[in-house]
């Protein structure tokens, strides 16, 4: 059963206690609801619940609905706004949606389309406030990190550990931005495509997952060099390859790639650093797609158990790797992405990170055909 304050919160201001209490009924199963019988009242909740949706009805003595959806839109220009309109006042309504408000219903309203409307507007409401909870959780983990940086420029051993953490960060957040960008549409067409509900949930899952990967680098980072690494727990390979696949599904659509995935059930459990080793299999999966990208090609992950190791293959149909270039691909600073944006260093750290585990990693390549990687981890004894 979910908690009173888990439910999204809905406040209603209208001056006739019949439509209040009666939309309080009507709501109060799914949602927290707040009522007011004036706009005064109604502002000073707003101020100190902070609602997903706010119900209005227009006409009421003393400051109308327009009245209060101007005060409404200065506290809070972003929270869904629905007007009550009786008396056929059309024009108003539609004066109402000019200044802000995101949908009016006539009274008497019919309750199934009231719980619509209330549905899509708190969605609409929590999408937003998630996509800027996201940009802010990025904005300061910038910030952690100049200030990182800073300290730590007069320490020359950092230099390549700085280099690997610049890395590292724009991975994850690289599908963060494009799920901010997939939001930011879906939130525009949001009161027009009723089945982008549980889609939107999923995408602001994986922004989540990201900004939290973001924060385990930084911390990692932070504590470079010092005496005590962290200790190795049981972790699941099929489980963070599946974690990554979905993370990378939305860079690969924008850049034309077909992406695939064929992971066994089995957990592949192993003893090791869930964030280090969500780095490596990262770096060499969206490396795939970067490759394919020109080819609008197929990227295709699999997770394969053994009886005493898994095997994690990642194999692209891309230009391939020039037999000149092989020996290279792992050296720290070699790119073939000049110009690109590529540092060199991601098949490096997903070596080196694989070597940490009692790995190994090979790479098989046909010019003009495509590459495949596969990183062999040992698995746990049962």
């Amino acid at each position: 059963m979910t908690a009173a304050s888990d439910l999204p919160q809905v406040l209603v201001i209208d001056d006739e206690m019949g439509p209040r209490e009666s939309l309080r009924m009507l709501l109060k199963p799914n949602y927290q609801v707040y009522t007011a019988d004036c706009v005064e009242a109604g502002i000073k909740l707003l101020k100190e619940k902070h609602p997903d949706a706010v119900i209005t009805d227009i006409r009421m003595p003393g400051a109308s609905g327009i009245d209060g959806l101007r005060r409404i839109r200065e506290i809070d220009p972003h929270v869904a706004v629905i007007m009550l309109t009786g008396f056929g006042a059309l024009e108003t309504a539609q004066e109402a949606l000019r200044l802000g408000a995101n949908d009016y219903i006539n009274k008497p309203f019919d309750a199934r389309e009231m719980r619509e409307v209330i549905g899509r507007n708190v969605e609409r409401t929590r999408l937003h406030r998630t996509g800027v909870n996201a940009a802010e959780e990025i904005k300061e983990l910038n910030n952690r990190l100049l200030k990182e940086l800073a300290q730590k420029e007069r320490l020359a051993s950092l230099g390549q550990a700085s280099a690997e953490f610049v890395h590292d960060l724009g991975n994850p957040l690289t599908i963060v931005w494009g799920y901010v960008q997939l939001l930011a549409k879906k939130l525009e067409e949001s009161e027009k495509d009723n089945g982008a509900k549980s889609q939107n949930a999923k995408e602001l899952q994986i922004i989540e997952q990201n900004v939290r990967l973001c924060r385990e680098l930084l911390t990692m980072w932070q504590s470079y060099g010092s005496v005590e690494a962290t200790p190795h727990k049981p972790i699941s390979v099929s489980a963070l390859v599946r974690e990554v696949v979905k993370g990378v599904t939305a860079m690969a659509a924008q850049n034309g790639v077909e992406l695939k995935s064929n992971l066994c059930d089995d957990a592949c459990t192993l003893l090791g650093d869930s964030t280090q080793m969500t780095r490596a299999i990262q770096n060499v999966i969206i490396n795939a797609v970067q490759a394919v990208s020109e080819k609008k090609g197929t990227v295709t992950v699999s997770c394969v158990r053994k009886d005493f190791y898994v095997d994690v293959r990642v194999e692209d149909t891309g230009y391939g790797i020039a037999p000149a270039q092989m020996a290279k691909i792992f050296d720290p600073y070699f790119t073939t992405k000049q110009g690109k944006s590529g540092t060199g260093l991601g098949l490096y750290i997903t070596k080196k990170v694989v070597e940490d585990h009692n790995g190994s990693i090979k790479v098989d390549s046909t010019p003009q055909v495509g590459t495949t990687f596969t990183i062999r981890l040992p698995l746990l004894n049962n």
